[in-house]
Order: structure tokens, then sequence, then C-alpha cells
């Protein structure tokens, strides 16, 4: 009997089409959204925090950061405070001495006294500036001039054309064209 059922299995599996597969739409499928590394995730801290404690803790980071960068930027302010009014100091000494004295180049940075040795000569700036101005004035004067001479040759040009025009006109001997 247990020949007959295997023949007539083998038998309807010939003779049948295959039996239908069932459809995959319900199957569990891999999320679109990128998915975090395991490495990344902590088992304890993902089951125990809520989402309260996570955003009470990136806040208080937050907080430490924004605290850090205030104390950095105040100590910053009170050097600058105190390099500004040791250079006042100085500069008040220097101006009271009854002698021409020069600034100390003891308190200043490298940067400092570059920029103060490579400070443009402010007269010799003027001068040049004052040259400058009274060539531009001399130019535009002798452009004005060259207008004008162009102008007087041009009209002389042109009242020795209209006299020849005029001369040939009186004395040819061929009548002009009537129409």
């Amino acid at each position: 009997m247990d020949n007959f059922a295997n023949n007539s299995n083998v038998q309807q599996s010939f003779r049948s089409p295959p039996r239908r597969r069932r459809s995959t739409f319900f199957e569990r499928r891999d999320s679109i959204v990128p998915q975090p590394a395991p490495e990344n995730i902590k088992t304890e801290i993902c089951i125990n925090e809520t989402e309260s404690e996570k955003r009470l803790d990136h806040l208080s980071s937050y907080y430490n950061k924004l605290l850090a960068e205030k104390v950095g930027w105040k100590n910053e302010a009170i050097e600058r405070r105190h390099k500004y009014h040791d250079l006042r100091q100085q500069y008040d000494i220097s101006t009271k001495s009854s002698s021409i004295s020069r600034m100390s180049y003891s308190t200043l940075t490298n940067e400092d006294i570059d920029f103060l040795k490579g400070k443009p000569n402010i007269y010799k700036l003027y001068e040049s500036q004052q040259k400058l101005h009274k060539s531009m004035k001399e130019t535009i004067a002798i452009i004005r001039r060259a207008n004008e001479l162009d102008d007087v040759i041009l009209s002389y040009s042109e009242d020795k054309v209209n006299r020849i025009t005029e001369y040939i006109l009186e004395n040819s001997t061929v009548e002009p064209v009537k129409d």
C-alpha cells in the first residue's frame, strides 16, 4: 500500500502543475532606514534610558561645551584688557616725558614690531598724492588744448576745402547738369 501511495504521488506530481507557492508579500523584510552599527549600540542604555533622559544628557553635554567656550572667551577678553592697559600706560608715560622718547619694544610682540616698522611714511604719501594731483591737472589741460587745436585745424581744413570747391565751380567751363 505504501508503494501505491508513493506511486500515486509521483504520478500525480507528473500530471498536475506544481503547487503554488505562498505569497512573499507578508514576509518580514529589511527596513529601508539605515540601521545603527552594532558596536555603537549599548544594550543596557537602550533598554534602561527613556527619551527624556537621553535629551537631558544631550542638553547637559551641550551646556558643558557652551560653558567651556564662555570661560575661554572670558579669559581671552581679560588677557586682551591687560595687554591694552599695559600699552596704554606705556603710551601715557612716553607722552608725558619731556624728552623725545619712543615706545619700548619690550612689551610688543614680533608681529607688532613688524607692523610698526612697515608703517608707511605719511608725509611721503601726501607728497606723492599732491604730485599725482598736479600731473592729472596738467594732463587734463593738455587734453583740453589738444581738442581746441584739433577744432582749429578742422575748421581751417573745412574752410580751405570750401574755398577750393567754390573756385572750381566758378572757373569751370562745364555747366551744371539740370534734371
